[in-house]
């Protein structure tokens, strides 16, 4: 009895901690998804999974390329600070049609206990990087990460005008080829996601509703070849689409793998 109890305490220990870390997804949530040209906006950088409330802010001093773009340009956002567990800033809105607010952070570095590092990997559908550490016996062997963070999100003013495939040319996007600001409840949009410029193949993409009242978070399947995935937005609310790349990392003097987050979020009528 005894053993089982420590048994159930690690576990416990193993998914709060687990939990805390992936507890930071960086995205983007705006006061409104639908804003009105001359009128400032304030716009909420959120981390973490509790979609949409912010769990913890983000550093703000890794912060970068907070932006918000359009047909006529792109405007800084503004007035950037921390207000308990988020960062915001404000924003006026230049002109109609789809806004994309950007977000990204500068790399950062990370060691996980083996345990910890093989859960994340499985939460996040690595299975790649886990094959690798197993051929290469480095099961045991504490995880070395650089990881980098790109957030967009995307508004609408007035009436939609093709922006919303507007490519911010962050290192990982994820870049809508159908306009979610058409679609409506039960329909499919397609994604597309692009890693330095090319089709994204075989990520796993993760799903996130809210209507503020309650959550749903499902694994929308995997990128194909083309990097193109269709994810059926069956209800109105809030989304925020996710997903994550990992690659050996090039300078393994600083880390062996270096992760690419990237995030997107909008809403549905």
């Amino acid at each position: 009895m005894r053993e089982m109890g420590v048994r159930m305490r690690h576990s416990l220990w193993l998914l709060l901690v687990v939990g805390a870390l992936h507890g930071h997804d960086l995205y983007i949530f705006p006061e409104r998804f639908f804003v009105d040209a001359g009128h400032p906006c304030t716009i909420g950088f959120h981390n973490g999974d509790a979609f949409p409330e912010s769990e913890a802010s983000p550093v703000l001093e890794r912060l970068r390329d907070a932006n918000l773009l359009s047909s006529s340009g792109v405007v800084p956002v503004g007035g950037l600070r921390i207000e308990g567990k988020l960062a915001t800033g404000v924003v006026t809105v230049q002109a109609s049609g789809e806004q994309i607010l950007t977000i990204r952070t500068i790399p950062n570095f990370i060691s996980l206990p083996p345990a910890q590092f093989l859960a994340y990997l499985k939460e996040e559908g690595l299975e790649h990087v886990i094959a690798w550490r197993e051929q290469h016996k480095e099961t045991q062997k504490p995880s070395r990460e650089r990881y980098s963070k790109y957030a967009k999100s995307i508004v609408l003013a007035g009436k939609s005008d093709g922006f919303f495939s507007h490519q911010a040319g962050f290192p990982i996007e994820i870049i809508p080829e159908t306009d979610p600001y058409r679609a409506r409840a039960g329909d499919s949009i397609r994604v597309r996601v692009a890693f330095m410029g090319k089709p994204a193949a075989n990520l796993q993409l993760e799903a996130a509703w809210s209507d503020r009242r309650q959550t749903k978070v499902a694994i929308a399947g995997r990128t194909g070849a083309d990097g193109v995935i269709s994810v059926k937005v069956d209800r109105p609310g809030f989304w925020r689409l996710h997903t994550v790349r990992m690659d050996r990392c090039a300078q393994p003097v600083i880390a062996d793998w270096e992760s690419y987050w990237a995030s997107l979020t909008f809403e549905v009528r």
